[in-house]
């Protein structure tokens, strides 16, 4: 009798054990989705991307991406913003580092322009990271954008 209720004692001590673990780790799990969240406040995606001759001079190459935006925090409507584009060579070189000279008004939502151009004629595609930001480019207030963009002749 005394082995059988020691059992017992050591399947409820484990079967707690295992349940405390399971909303530790699930509780854990909750809080950063959370924290993942609410660093978000604009969410972006791409509406195109381009990779060709400048119209003006067409010994430049232009890369321009064409961003939607979805803001998420209302608190922002209104306020100047910026963004900020890198754009790297397909080994992973950063290439060029753009943003807006005065930031730009963000509304509810909406399409941002990206842009800017190369004289490297071998650059044959690009890699871009997109993101939004603070006026001052500190803080970062939207998800990353990454996208691959072909040369079109």
């Amino acid at each position: 009798m005394f082995n059988s209720l020691a059992n017992h004692k050591r399947i409820v001590l484990l079967s707690a054990t295992l349940f405390a673990a399971t909303l530790l780790l699930f509780g854990a799990y909750s809080f950063n989705g959370i924290n993942a969240q609410s660093l978000e406040k604009i969410t972006i995606g791409l509406n195109s991307a381009t990779f060709g001759p400048l119209t003006s001079n067409p010994s430049l190459n232009q890369v321009k991406l064409l961003v939607d935006y979805q803001t998420k925090d209302l608190s922002l409507v209104d306020s100047t913003i910026n963004g900020v584009m890198q754009v790297f060579a397909p080994n992973g070189t950063l290439l060029k580092t753009s943003s807006y000279p005065n930031g730009f008004t963000i509304t509810e939502s909406g399409i941002i322009q990206f842009a800017t151009s190369f004289a490297d004629p071998s650059l044959t595609s690009v890699k871009t990271n997109v993101t939004l930001t603070d006026l001052n480019k500190t803080e970062t207030l939207s998800n990353p954008l990454s996208s691959d963009v072909a040369l079109t002749l």
